[in-house]
């Protein structure tokens, strides 16, 4: 009988030892991606890393009539945000993004310039995932202020007298900073 039991227990041991070598996820477990394998969402020049989803509820792409896409994609994903970071600066650059600026903390926000464009990126850790929003915009014209409501001041501005149809944007508090449900990007179409 006590053979019989360290048979079964050397077969139990050696048959642990073999699930060690299958790759199953935890799904508590932080990996650090690297960054190497990108893919690429709404804009065809701000790579993704693939370990990241988007995330379509919190995201929203407005198309000018040129076809020029603006606006915010967020996404997110089981990765580590200092090593994210690190991949996003080494992507940009590939794509012709120049970093003008960096604020590095428990938040993190890069700031990146090609031609007239910039994109805003602002990374954050949640609950059991990093997330990332960003921002890309184009730069405005020397003189041109925009305001809520669709009036400007400044020549050539948005909703100017020419008539635009260009959607406007413009941030309410976030609903997890205020306790509140009702904040968010929201849509505003300008007057015609």
């Amino acid at each position: 009988m006590r053979a019989l039991c360290n048979v079964l227990l050397i077969t139990l041991l050696l048959s642990l030892t073999g699930c060690a070598d299958l790759d199953i996820p935890n799904p508590f477990e932080t990996k650090t991606s690297d960054g190497s394998e990108i893919y690429f969402d709404q804009f065809p020049d701000v790579p993704l890393p693939r370990d990241m989803s988007v995330d379509v509820s919190r995201s929203l792409i407005s198309v000018a009539q040129d076809g020029t896409k603006t606006g915010l994609v967020t996404v997110e994903g089981r990765v580590d945000k200092p090593s994210l970071a690190n991949a996003m600066i080494s992507n940009m650059h590939r794509q012709g993004w120049n970093l003008r600026g960096a604020v590095i903390g428990t938040k993190t926000i890069h700031l990146y310039e090609k031609g007239e464009r910039y994109a805003v990126i602002y990374y954050y850790d949640q609950t059991t995932t990093a997330a990332m929003e960003i921002w890309v915009m184009t730069r405005l014209a020397d003189g041109v202020l925009p305001t809520i409501g669709g009036s400007t001041t400044g020549a050539g501005g948005l909703g100017s007298a020419g008539g635009s149809s260009t959607p406007s944007f413009y941030l309410t508090p976030d609903a997890n900073a205020s306790g509140s449900s009702a904040g968010g990007v929201h849509q505003q179409g300008l007057s015609q």
